[in-house]
């Protein structure tokens, strides 16, 4: 599977978008095409890449400090959802990292999903993907108030599983996630593109 060790950990806590799923290339499209309908900048990937694992509403406050009137920001939020939910059946695994997930649950360890997107699309990803058997628990935007790179996705989570921070591995590919697992004190394996990158410890 890798050069890396997992034997020690018995809590694992996923990153949902551009870690355990492909989803980033269908929200770069769906905030590309709510900013279009309001007469915005054309955003560049990078500007989403940049914020993976901040909640919706913190990526809609950074585009407006950018520059673009967004109206609403529920508003603006709830198009964007909607327009990412269209493509939700696409969205495919990433496999190696489901590999990790899986060799946890046949050693028996607890799994998590950590994530800044709302609890709606971890359930039916999930389900879409038949692996909702395969998860003890979810953390996502609606269970925080203050998201990544803040720690409390994450240590609710081991809160969760009823574990420490030290036996807890986090997989993650954004920024704001790494420091979020930094700040929670969890060792951070970092992936891009469902390949292992490096093994951040806590």
């Amino acid at each position: 599977m890798s050069d890396f060790d997992f034997s020690r950990y018995q809590g694992f806590i996923f990153d949902l978008d551009g870690t355990l799923i492909d989803s980033m290339p269908y929200h770069i499209k769906a905030w590309q095409q709510v900013s279009y309908e309001h007469g915005c900048f054309q955003l560049d990937p990078q500007f989403i890449y940049y914020r993976g694992g901040y909640s919706s509403r913190n990526i809609v406050l950074d585009i407006q400090k950018a520059g673009c009137k967004v109206g609403d920001i529920d508003a603006f939020v709830q198009r964007k959802v909607q327009l990412y939910r269209e493509n939700l059946n696409h969205v495919p695994l990433f496999p190696q990292v489901f590999k990790i997930l899986t060799y946890a649950k046949e050693r028996g360890a607890k799994v998590s999903i950590g994530t800044g997107t709302q609890r709606i699309n971890v359930i039916d990803i999930l389900k879409i993907h038949n692996i909702s058997h395969l998860v003890d628990f979810i953390v996502s935007a609606d269970d925080v108030t203050e998201h990544k790179p803040q720690p409390h996705t994450y240590l609710e989570a081991m809160k969760l599983m009823g574990l420490t921070p030290e036996q807890c591995l986090v997989v993650e590919d954004g920024r704001p996630g790494i420091l979020a697992a930094q700040a929670a004190h969890m060792d951070c394996l970092i992936v891009d593109n469902d390949k292992f990158v490096q093994l951040n410890k806590g």
